[in-house]
């Protein structure tokens, strides 16, 4: 199958199995217990006892071994070996111990395995714990935790830190790798620790980072992302300087956690270059592991069959390994990649705000399992009684991997294969389905995060067609609140947006569930409990960071340099290079900022919305499958309007920009311009039709604040015709426009003014805005710096920056201003103290934001809302800068007058893609 382009590659939901598998790649790469007469070279401590030539070999296997090169370790090590024959028999053991790692790390477990039984006898008793700690780890790596625990402990107890600090290190962190697979956290944590310190206290550069990174590995799962992303992030450097072959694995980590944060596109990509380098190594283990995370990624972000095809990768990997448990657990993720294309092939499915990564949820009639139940209206019983065989087929899968799971000791993991089961009996048989989620048990603090989100969702489902809606709603309800808490861990705006997705399931069902039941309250109830959430939390103002500051200088400089290079038709690899090194660090190090204290989710209710709408109507828009749907509100009444497709409104979205952008300061001859002119209206027409249309009656002449889903949110309202002269407000939420205008300002404050560089009409435009703004701090020309720019933005009441712009849709918050000495970047106004009430941003296409998984906006203008900004005038389409410079001056003369910004761009902005955003 080919991947699905731009997310995710070919072969979990939320993770069947740990979002960071049992810690990462063990430190026992080969033994270095300090031997007597090393050669040259070796890097170690004393010697092999080897002849000079087969101790280089042995010494260059063992720097390929640490390198994570085991194919080039073994070939070394055998060369060793054949040269060995004589060599003291303990020389000839250890490195046969060796070489049983490397053989392992290439899959061949088996002779690992055999390799040191034959070493054992070689090496005298005292010599033997070495031997204890390899033996455990091929034990463990095959699944045999049992006998690997006893091997551990006899090698920890023989080892002392005096004698063998680098091989307690390994043996401790390798015990916590079991201590973790068996559900013990603590002891885990304290292996690590203990390795830690003693790693420290003799300079192993290696394996500090890496149990850095083993820490950073239990924090994925006990949900601490910023904690584990930032010791990644510490650990990286060591890789790269001392064992670059390292890297894929680390490549996996950091992926796990990236899962677990939201961030599918950026976790595929790690992935990606995991999997080719533990390929052209041979490592074989770590390439399992890749595939394995690979497919928990695809599953989240609602790529089932992808998913299903690098599980069963995963899976034929480990089995090859003999790993019992590993294999269990991608065999789990292959049956919740089948439950979930099982859910989506449904008819009728419901989906909940975002991109290209949304599940689908049914919430047709069920199609039941019992003989002589008639089937839903119109069905094909032919068809029907083959997917009763798929359907039952799949039951009996989840009930036997449940219960070889519990049987491995993975309870969790058991508990995950009853909860995709029961999802699948509910509809037809909730009491069978109860009784299997019951006999598991409720998910612990302990368990992840999906896994609590999953059996919120399941036990709802139950609930729901065993026709007790309520509870179920309570579930739901519950399940969303501890998303909420999760979400309120991260202090940027990256993840506080990508959490979102964990929630996608429970989205779906509470909006079906309200759908289903008609009501306008229970509607906008759930609407506002599933969209835009980040906007609930504080925000967060980044720490002070002089890396972080200077990394942002360097890619200002780096970005001018590169423009400047490009427009000289001169060579750009190497500086487009460093500009993206440069921006990957800068995200890195905003991913480690912590949240401040969550507040209540409290959203907004009927009445409390009602009561703020004088004179104003409100129309949030929710989507059932491809069928849209329209909620409107007004002082005295609301009513649930059903419109059309989903896609053709996305579609009329995109075709109408594109028109303005073509139209967007440029000659065209008189018939091309009449045109584009002519598809304009069209296109204005038929997105008026598709979303605005069937609300008018009920609308009237009442402002109009528009609550929007999916590319909606980039629409250009002011285009239509309904709209012109209408004051229209975009807001992400009603929860998130009622709190904006809580914070709205009564006395007007300190005004800024700042033109960039590169738009012509620029110093016109500020001077005649600050006619009306006689007071207003101005910056333009060689004065108009970054720097300058934001020091004079905080604090400020109402900014109006007239600048050429670029929305980064890869990475909105590289989105960027064009100012004298370089651009100014969404990371940029993060760091602002006190933003502006009202930012104006008067060219471009600044309005424009990346849409994710519950209408979660991401963006330059979304990052200013979060930040604190009311309201933000900004463009979604291409303005040429004459037509930009006309509006805004119309605009701040009305804004001056005492208008509401909504009402003043309506006056001044008819026909252009300028929208009024927030409040």
């Amino acid at each position: 199958m080919t991947p699905p382009s731009g997310d995710i590659g070919p072969p979990t939901e939320p993770p069947a199995e740990p979002l960071a598998e049992p810690l990462a790649e063990p430190l026992a790469g080969a033994p270095a217990e300090p031997l007597a007469g090393a050669p040259a070279g070796a890097g170690r401590p004393g010697g092999t006892g080897l002849a000079p030539r087969a101790g280089r070999l042995y010494a260059a296997g063992l720097e390929a071994s640490e390198d994570g090169r085991p194919a080039l370790a073994a070939r070394r090590m055998r060369a060793a070996l054949r040269l060995a024959a004589d060599a003291d028999p303990p020389a000839r053991g250890r490195l046969l111990v060796s070489l049983a790692w490397a053989e392992a790390e290439r899959g061949r477990v088996d002779l690992g395995f055999r390799l040191l039984d034959e070493a054992e006898p070689l090496l005298p008793a005292a010599g033997r714990a070495v031997l204890h700690a390899q033996r455990a780890v091929l034990l463990r790596r095959n699944g045999r935790s049992d006998l690997a625990l006893p091997e551990y402990d006899r090698a920890i107890t023989a080892l002392t830190e005096r004698d063998h600090p680098l091989d307690l290190v390994k043996a401790l962190n390798n015990r916590s790798i079991l201590h973790q697979d068996a559900g013990r956290v603590g002891a885990a944590r304290d292996d690590l620790r203990r390795g830690l310190r003693i790693a420290e206290r003799h300079d192993l550069e290696l394996v500090t980072a890496l149990i850095r990174v083993n820490l950073g590995s239990l924090d994925v799962l006990a949900g601490d992302l910023p904690a584990a992303l930032g010791a990644f992030a510490e650990a990286r450097p060591a890789y790269e300087r001392v064992a670059p072959g390292r890297l894929a694995a680390l490549a996996v980590e950091r992926a796990r956690a990236l899962v677990a944060a939201g961030l599918f596109r950026e976790a595929d990509r790690e992935l990606s270059a995991a999997l080719a380098q533990a390929r052209e190594q041979g490592q074989d283990h770590t390439r399992a592991a890749a595939l394995q995370a690979r497919a928990e990624a695809a599953l989240l972000a609602g790529h089932p069959r992808a998913a299903a095809e690098w599980a069963s990768a995963a899976r034929a990997g480990f089995r090859r390994r003999g790993n019992r448990r590993r294999t269990a657990l991608a065999q789990l993720l292959t049956l919740r990649a089948a439950g979930t294309e099982w859910l989506v092939s449904r008819a009728g499915a419901t989906a909940v705000g975002g991109t290209e990564t949304d599940l689908v949820v049914s919430r047709t009639e069920p199609l039941v399992l019992d003989a002589g139940v008639t089937l839903p209206r119109g069905y094909d019983k032919n068809a029907g009684a083959a997917a009763q065989d798929r359907i039952s087929a799949l039951v009996g899968r989840g009930r036997r991997l449940a219960r070889e799971l519990r049987q491995l000791g993975m309870a969790e993991d058991a508990r995950v294969a009853a909860l995709v089961t029961a999802r699948l009996l509910a509809p037809s048989a909730p009491r069978a389905a109860a009784r299997l989620v019951e006999r598991h048990g409720i998910p612990g603090r302990l368990d992840r995060l999906d896994t609590r989100l999953l059996w919120r969702l399941a036990r709802a489902e139950i609930e729901r067609a065993a026709g007790r809606p309520a509870s179920a709603e309570r579930h739901l309800t519950a399940g969303m609140a501890a998303l909420h808490r999760y979400r309120a861990q991260f202090g940027c705006l990256d993840l506080q947006t990508g959490a979102s997705a964990h929630g996608r399931d429970l989205a779906t069902a509470g909006l079906a569930q309200a759908l289903t039941e008609g009501s306008p309250g229970a509607v906008l109830r759930w609407s506002e409990r599933v969209r835009a959430q980040a906007t609930l939390l504080p925000p967060v103002r980044p720490p002070d960071d002089p890396a972080a500051a200077s990394a942002l200088e360097d890619l200002r400089q780096t970005r001018q340099a590169l423009r400047a290079a490009e427009l000289a038709g001169e060579p750009v690899t190497n500086l487009r290079a460093r500009a993206e090194a440069l921006q990957r660090s800068i995200r890195e190090r905003a991913w480690s900022t912590r949240g401040a204290a969550p507040l209540p989710a409290r959203v907004a209710t009927m009445g409390t919305v009602r009561d703020k709408l004088l004179g104003t109507a409100l129309a949030a828009y929710v989507r059932s499958g491809d069928t849209l749907h329209a909620l409107v509100v007004t002082r005295r009444q609301a009513a649930l309007l059903p419109l059309g497709s989903m896609a053709a409104a996305e579609e009329a979205v995109s075709r109408l920009r594109a028109d303005l952008d073509t139209a967007a300061g440029r000659a065209m001859p008189a018939r091309l311009a009449t045109a584009v002119a002519g598809a304009t209206r069209r296109d204005a027409a038929a997105l008026q039709a598709a979303v605005l249309d069937p609300l008018l009656a009920a609308i009237g002449d009442r402002a109009l604040v528009v609550v929007p889903t999916g590319l909606l949110m980039t629409a250009p309202w002011g285009v239509l015709a309904a709209c012109a002269g209408r004051p229209v407000t975009v807001a992400p939420s009603a929860t998130a426009w009622l709190a904006a205008r809580q914070r709205q300002a009564g006395a007007p404050g300190r005004v800024v003014l700042v033109a960039g560089p590169g738009i012509a009409r620029g110093p016109v435009e500020i001077k005649s805005i600050k006619a009306c703004r006689t007071n207003a701090t101005t910056l333009s020309g060689d004065a108009a710096t970054p720097g300058a720019t934001l020091a004079a933005l905080d604090g400020a009441t109402l900014a109006h920056l007239a600048a050429h712009g670029r929305h980064e849709a890869e990475n909105a918050l590289f989105s960027a201003l064009d100012l004298a000495g370089g651009p100014l970047l969404g990371y940029d106004l993060q760091r602002l103290t006190t933003p502006p009430e009202t930012v104006v941003l008067a060219s471009c296409e600044l309005g424009l934001n990346e849409v994710r998984p519950g209408d979660e906006s991401f963006g330059l203008a979304s990052a200013l809302l979060a930040a604190g900004t009311t309201t933000v005038v900004a463009s979604v389409a291409r303005v040429a800068d004459d037509t930009a410079a006309d509006v805004m001056v119309r605009f701040h003369h009305a804004l001056a007058a005492g208008r509401s910004p909504a009402a003043a761009l309506a006056g001044a902005a008819a026909g252009t893609g300028f929208v009024c955003l927030g409040a």
